[in-house]
């Protein structure tokens, strides 16, 4: 990713619109970010990181809220936008974070072409952060450790424990797939746990149902299960002599149970035949005495026979009288018709009389529609005239106040110039005085520089120089020690060897093959006398051998790369002319020329300041000119309106009527008449259309009332006719009003007579033809006492219930230690099964989680790998920047009880030894950090193929370098901007600056904002 140009609204410092065009640095891709303290320096790195992930660059910085400009107006959104390359394509990603109850908003796009298309499918936070993130191939905190470098923050992965540097590594190289394996793998063992207890559970439960399911007795079953250590063969054996008895005593069972059966069929076929008799005969003498009883119902019958035959000729007059009522009903309902449309008739006639004389009052005022309509059209007309004057009264007094505004200004700005000619006069004296004072700095400068190369030059070769002698001597004391343990160690392996030749002669005889050169013949036979070795001593001594070669041949290496880097120190002492014994004098050149700098260093900063006030002095000055010259030409225009204006205003007020004076006047007065038209208007309608209705009111009352007439002289004939119907029927059917009355019956009733009469012929009918056929078959037979029998019968079913329920228990009980036996098997081959898997899991869970012998869990041990691929990369730096003093080392030093394995430690070359990064001094500190950070760039390129590391910005640290560890940081940031990397430097380092090609400057306004400029060299 390489930024092109970044455009800030609102945004820290920047109170407007702030574009900085990264396109400006042409072919100078490293650049120094200089300002004063606050003035929005790391706000840059800020707002591209806000614009790319949507958040601040460092962990103090990361909220949105913090971002906003506090000297921005309330109306103005904050914005960042950004448009940036990657892999040749170019894109645009804008992002607006809400406040005041605002949502935030976001927008990407690819430009192809000069055209824009959205990148994403919908602007959504998901969908944008993870375009982003595919297109750069870094997280926010990938991007935060490698491309974004903050404040402090870069050091974090050199110096921090190894559980932080876990934490890094676990989001940069997204090691956290491991951890997930580790709790996949906790969670199956926790599975397998679970399914062993289940199974001894279980085992344990079916032992336990044994005490609930079989009844306890005198056996070796339940021997077994009362020992306190359950012996699952005992069990068993119990179970298998269990199940025998109980099958044994369900077979005795069931012979007593069917020798029994047979007995209580016999009893039951008698009783059940004397039982028939009996119930027969109570049938029998049931019936007679019902017949009876239906006999002495004869006359009732009779009765109910003629009531039903009254009822049937009553039903047929009954139509004929429900006729007649209904008529009547609707005589009566006639009659209240007619006097009801009388009344209406009559009230609809004095309606009338009211509504016209109404409409005859009204209809005398319509003469005054004309007049009304006539006024309002006369002031419609007015009302333009009086609003074009009143337009024109609002003009001259705006034109009076901005005359007066204008004079004000326009004079306040000529007293400011005076003034600020004055304020240039004394600015420019300070300036030439300072100017004066520093002519010599860059030669002051130049010396300071050389004098400070040769005193680190001198010191660097007189260190170099004791590092070699003494180095020669250790080379010698480690050779020696070298060689006296390998001939310790070639005088053991000889013994060695003697004593297997000895072993082999002592077993040789004349004419067998010599089992090593394979001759018959041995003319001289090893009889030297055998020595005991001891193997642990063996070992120990070539350890020793091995640990001597390897001091001596690191010493050794030690040895010659200081005496190459010697050579060439003292070629250069011998370039530049300077003697080793002369150190002092150097060092005190350089302390007097540093003293002279430091004073030129202190004038040209105030050089530097005083200038930039007179450069304000002169654009203030070049700006109030301006706005003089502008300001005296608006005077005289406004001056000139304003006459202008105020002889229209006079020549438009001579049109004004007398009693109209402003256009409300006018507007209210029409108002009035409008409202005056409108009231009578409404009056004449509403009086016709009262009018109009009371008309057709009286004639809808009298075609009502005709129509009542007639409907009642109509019912009044039907209703007399209906009367004369009926009594003709009454009287051939023999029946008075009285009689006919009493004897209709409803249908319901009816139907209960019949159906009562029909039930009791055929009940009669019945019991006589029983009674007839029971007479015939009971002849001879006699009631019988069935109690004893039956009693029998009981008695000797209850024996065979509990006989049957006793049997099938002991089958239950047999078929219960059967099942039992089956489930103690089954469990016992699920108990061993889950035992060897839960052994399995927790072997692999202890291993993967760092519970081993190297105490390091399968993620520390991936991200070692990728830590000693970061540290061999930054080694290559490391070297340059501390002139081949340093080395990183990944090692497994342990920090308390934690895991080991992230521990960085630091190889010092001078002294052999190797330490802790936070023994390092400042300045060392940063150029290990540095390294570390440019490595681990490397290695997430080589690592993820699609992550290309195009810029790099950092924020501060410079500071704490020497000129000379400066200028190899400097070589190492160029070197690796001229492999197209675009590289940004926050710093306040003079020298670092002045070795930039370009500067983009961060200036803080005296109103408390900021803006920026791009310079070039």
């Amino acid at each position: 990713m390489k930024p092109l140009k970044l455009t800030m609204t609102a945004f820290g410092p920047y109170k407007d619109k702030e574009i900085i065009d990264f396109t400006q640095l042409h072919e100078h891709g490293i650049f120094v970010v200089s300002g004063s303290t606050g003035a929005g320096k790391t706000t840059i790195f800020d707002a591209i990181t806000f614009a790319l992930y949507d958040a601040g660059s460092g962990e103090d910085r990361d909220k949105s809220l913090f971002l906003r400009s506090d000297f921005a107006d309330s109306t103005v959104d904050t914005e960042v936008e950004l448009e940036f390359e990657v892999r040749g394509r170019m894109y645009r990603i804008w992002r607006k974070f809400g406040h005041d109850g605002e949502r935030a908003k976001r927008e990407f796009y690819d430009i192809t072409g000069g055209q824009m298309t959205p990148a994403v499918e919908k602007f959504q936070v998901k969908l944008v952060q993870a375009k982003v993130e595919e297109l750069i191939g870094l997280t926010q905190s990938q991007f935060n450790q490698i491309v974004m470098l903050p404040q402090g923050e870069f050091q974090k992965l050199l110096t921090s424990e190894s559980k932080h540097k876990e934490e890094i590594f676990r989001k940069i190289f997204k090691t956290e797939r491991f951890t997930k394996m580790v709790e996949l793998l906790r969670d199956k063992k926790k599975q397998a746990e679970k399914l062993y207890e289940q199974a001894q559970m279980e085992q344990e439960h079916t032992i336990q149902e044994i005490k609930t399911r079989l009844p306890e007795r005198e056996s070796a079953l339940f021997a077994a299960i009362q020992q306190d250590a359950i012996n699952m063969y005992q069990i068993k054996q119990g179970l298998l002599e269990e199940q025998g008895f109980y099958e044994q005593q369900s077979t005795e069972l069931l012979q007593q149970y069917n020798q029994a059966n047979k007995l209580a069929t016999t009893l039951n076929l008698q009783f059940s035949e004397q039982k028939l008799i009996n119930e027969r005969i109570e049938r029998y003498r049931q019936r007679q005495t019902e017949l009876l009883h239906l006999q002495q119902q004869k006359n009732e019958m009779a009765t109910q026979e003629q009531r039903l035959q009254l009822a049937q000729k009553a039903n047929q007059i009954e139509p004929l009288e429900r006729e007649l009522s209904k008529l009547k009903a609707q005589l009566q309902a006639e009659t209240a018709a007619v006097e009801k449309a009388n009344l209406e008739a009559e009230q609809a006639k004095q309606q009338l009389i009211k509504a016209t004389n109404a409409y005859e009052t009204v209809q005398k005022d319509e003469s005054l529609l004309d007049k009304y309509t006539k006024n309002i059209t006369q002031l419609e007309q007015l009302i333009p005239v009086y609003e074009t004057i009143d337009i024109q009264r609002n003009q001259v007094e705006q034109l009076k106040a901005q005359q007066l505004k204008a004079q004000t200004l326009y004079e306040n700005l000529q007293i400011e110039l005076v003034e600020l000619k004055q304020q240039q006069q004394l600015q420019q004296q300070v300036v030439t005085e300072l100017e004066q004072a520093i002519a010599q700095y860059e030669s002051i400068f130049e010396a300071h520089a050389t004098a400070a190369r040769n005193v680190e030059l001198v010191k660097e070769s007189a260190k170099l120089r004791m590092n070699v002698e003494r180095l020669k001597a250790d080379t010698l004391s480690k050779q020696q020690q070298a060689t006296d343990a390998d001939q310790a160690l070639q005088a053991v392996e000889q013994q060695i060897r003697s004593n297997q030749a000895a072993f082999l002669a002592a077993s040789l005889q004349h004419g067998d093959s010599c089992p090593v050169c394979g001759s018959t013949e041995h003319p001289a036979i090893h009889n030297r006398e055998l020595l005991h070795v001891d193997d642990k001593q063996l070992e120990q001594l070539r350890q020793q051998a091995n640990t001597a070669r390897q001091s001596f041949y690191q010493v050794q290496s030690k040895l010659e790369i200081e005496q190459q880097l010697f050579a060439e120190k003292h070629s250069q002492l011998q370039q530049q002319q300077l003697q080793l014994e002369a150190l002092t004098q150097y060092e005190e050149q350089l302390q007097r020329l540093a003293a002279q700098l430091a004073d030129l260093r202190g004038r040209q900063q105030r050089l530097t300041t005083e200038r930039t006030q007179q450069e304000q002095l002169n654009e203030k000055r070049e700006v109030i000119q301006g706005r003089l010259e502008k300001g005296q030409t608006y005077v005289q225009e406004v001056q000139t309106q304003l006459a202008q204006e105020k002889g229209k205003l006079e020549q438009s007020e001579l049109s004004l009527l007398p009693q109209f004076t402003m256009v409300t006047d006018v507007q209210a007065a029409l108002s009035n008449e409008r409202q005056q038209h409108q009231i009578l208007k409404n009056e004449l309608k509403r009086a016709f259309d009262t009018l109009q209705q009371a008309q057709l009111q009286q004639n809808s009352s009298e075609v009502n009332q005709l129509h009542a007439v007639n409907h009642l002289s109509v019912k009044q004939q039907e209703h007399e006719y209906a009367q004369q119907v009926f009594t003709t029927a009454l009287q051939k059917e023999g029946f008075s009003l009285e009689s006919y009355q009493q004897a209709l019956l409803t249908e319901q009733v009816q139907l209960q007579i019949r159906q009562l009469l029909e039930a009791y012929r055929q009940q009669l009918h019945t019991l006589t033809v029983q009674i007839a056929e029971d007479q015939e078959q009971l002849e001879g037979k006699q009631l019988a006492d069935l109690t004893e029998l039956q009693q029998q019968i009981t008695t000797l079913n209850n024996e065979q219930d509990e006989r049957y329920a006793t049997m099938k228990q002991a089958e239950s009980y047999a078929t219960q230690c059967q099942t039992t036996l089956q489930k103690l098997e089954q469990s016992a081959h699920h108990l061993e099964s889950y035992q060897v898997k839960l052994q399995q899991m927790e072997h692999v869970y202890d291993l993967v989680r760092g519970q081993n012998e190297a105490k390091i869990s399968f993620e520390r041990f991936a991200q070692i790998g990728y830590l000693e691929k970061v540290t061999h990369a930054a080694n290559e730096r490391l070297r340059i920047l501390s002139n081949g003093q340093y080395f990183l080392k990944s090692t497994g030093r342990k920090e308390g009880n934690a895991q080991s394995g992230l521990s960085i430690d630091v190889y010092d070359s001078n002294t052999g030894q190797t330490r802790d990064v936070k023994t390092l001094s400042g300045g060392e500190k940063f150029n290990a950090s540095l390294s570390l950070a440019l490595g681990m760039a490397d290695v997430i390129q080589s690592v993820q193929g699609s992550v290309h590391i195009d810029t790099m910005f950092i924020d501060e640290g410079f500071g704490t370098l020497d000129e000379e560890a400066l200028r190899r940081a400097i070589d190492i940031l160029i070197d690796l901007q001229q492999t197209g990397r675009l590289i940004g430097i926050i710093s306040h380092v003079a020298e670092l600056k002045a070795a930039m090609p370009a500067i983009l400057h961060v200036k803080k306004l005296k109103e408390g904002h900021s803006t920026t400029e791009i310079i070039v060299k």
